[in-house]
This record gives structure tokens, sequence and C-alpha cells, in this order.
């Protein structure tokens, strides 16, 4: 009796009321592999497939035998005989076909000529003019030169080669330019030093017999050979160049006139 009024005793003064619930939950408890948490973790472990499949419950006697094999090729419903044939047994033969010489001409055949146009079918002109300004004559070369003479280039070390022209382009931007000696416009390339004082070719070679070595020394030297650019680009009042020739076309005439002027 009194092991029974303690345990009331207790049971009645304590507050502490026990839990029926284990770790916290009454679910069932989750356990792996069938079950797993919701993360990227949980994702890479879990079972793929079917979990509740075992060894020897795979049909595999079923598709791997002859039979499953021929069911799965598209074949004839008849069969392979000679009865499950359904093209026509005997075809029509088309003979309408052209013969061997039917593709040929006529070998004895009279030709037929179109009437000629001009005198001996041909129009070009006898005595053709020659282009001069880019072919210079038997006597312009000299004779007594070094001969494997080779064109000039800029460049460094792992630069950029430009070749070095005897005449520089310069754009006028229709500014007219007059000869400082005889006072004239001049025609073709002509001479300019930098303070743009221009000489023309016939001034520049009457300079060159008049002065002497040391005045032509001090003074022609300082004068180089320049071109006005009107056969290359267009300006038209303004600073931006309409092209006339190709740069193709404009690197041929630098390389030419930078060869032949190693020559005269």
């Amino acid at each position: 009796m009194v092991e029974i009024s303690e345990r009331m005793n207790a049971f009645l003064l304590n507050d502490k009321k026990e839990s029926r619930v284990a770790f916290g939950s009454t679910l069932d408890r989750e356990l792996l592999p069938l079950k797993t948490p919701h993360t990227r973790a949980g994702n890479e472990m879990g079972l793929r497939g079917v979990p509740n499949l075992g060894p020897g419950s795979y049909n595999n006697d079923q598709v791997s035998s002859f039979v499953h094999g021929l069911n799965q090729k598209p074949v004839g419903k008849k069969g392979y005989s000679l009865g499950a044939r359904t093209a026509q047994r005997f075809s029509k033969k088309n003979n309408d076909y052209p013969g061997p010489p039917t593709h040929q001409k006529t070998v004895t055949k009279l030709r037929e000529f179109p009437p000629a146009q001009k005198p001996f079918q041909c129009g070009a002109s006898r005595f053709p003019q020659l282009r001069v300004d880019f072919t210079p004559g038997p006597g312009c070369y000299e004779f007594d030169t070094a001969r494997d003479r080779k064109v000039q280039f800029h460049g460094s070390f792992g630069g950029t080669q430009i070749l070095k022209s005897p005449v520089t382009l310069i754009c006028n931007k229709d500014e007219e330019y007059r000869c400082m000696k005889s006072g004239e416009k001049p025609v073709g390339d002509f001479w300019m030093n930098n303070k743009k004082q221009v000489l023309s070719r016939p001034s520049y070679e009457a300079y060159k017999q008049e002065l002497s070595e040391k005045e032509r020394t001090k003074f022609l030297d300082k004068f180089f050979k320049v071109r006005d650019c009107t056969d290359r680009h267009e300006h038209e009042g303004t600073n931006a160049k309409l092209r006339l020739m190709s740069d193709k076309d404009i690197e041929k005439i630098r390389r030419r006139e930078a060869y032949l002027s190693l020559y005269y």
C-alpha cells in the first residue's frame, strides 16, 4: 500500500508529462535508400528504376528470341516466294528511242557563213597608238649604270615594310600652284620644298644647268618631286576623297615607278 500511495503522489504532484512521441514526430521513420532528403545530395543518392524489381524478374527470354527479332523487321506479309511478287510479270517495252546517229551532225552538209561586217573579219587598227607614258624609249636607259638594283622600303625589324616611292602624292584641294621662276602652272610632276615653293620640270632642269655644284646642293636638294592627286581621287571642295582608282591599280603604278626610277 505504501508503494502505491507513493506512486500516486508522484504522479499527481509531478508537472512533467511523459511524451508519447519518439524523436519528436509520430510519423513513420523514413530510411535510405527508399526515402532520400529533398536536396541535391538526396537526388544523387536515390535509387533509380523500380526499387522492388529484383534479379530474375526480366523477360529476357522473350526479347532475345529469334521470333522477336523477326517481328521487329518490316517484311512483306506475303513472304519471299514467287507468289509474293506484286509487280507486273511482263512489262510493256518502250521502243521509242532515238538511234545512234540521231545526235550526230551531217558531215556532208554544206556550211553557211554569215556575211562579214568588216574586211577579213578584223576590226583592229592597222597602226595602233602606243602608250608611251608608261614605257620609256630606247635612249632613256643608262648603259653604264650598276646592275641588280633593288627597290627600297621603309621599315624596321618586325615592323611594316612601306615602299619608298620616288614621287610624293599631294592633295591640293583646288589649290593652284605656280612655278616660282616662270610663274606658269606646272604640267605633270613638279618639284616642291617644305615652304611650298614650286618649280616646274623645265625650271628645275634650267637651275641645274645655271647653278654651280655648291649652289645646286644648297638650293635644289631641298626640293622633292610631287604629283597632283587629280588622277587618284577627287575632293569636290571638301576634305573627303572620292576614289577614282582601286588600291590594287594604285599599288601597281607605285611599284612600276619605283622600279623604273632605278634606271632613269
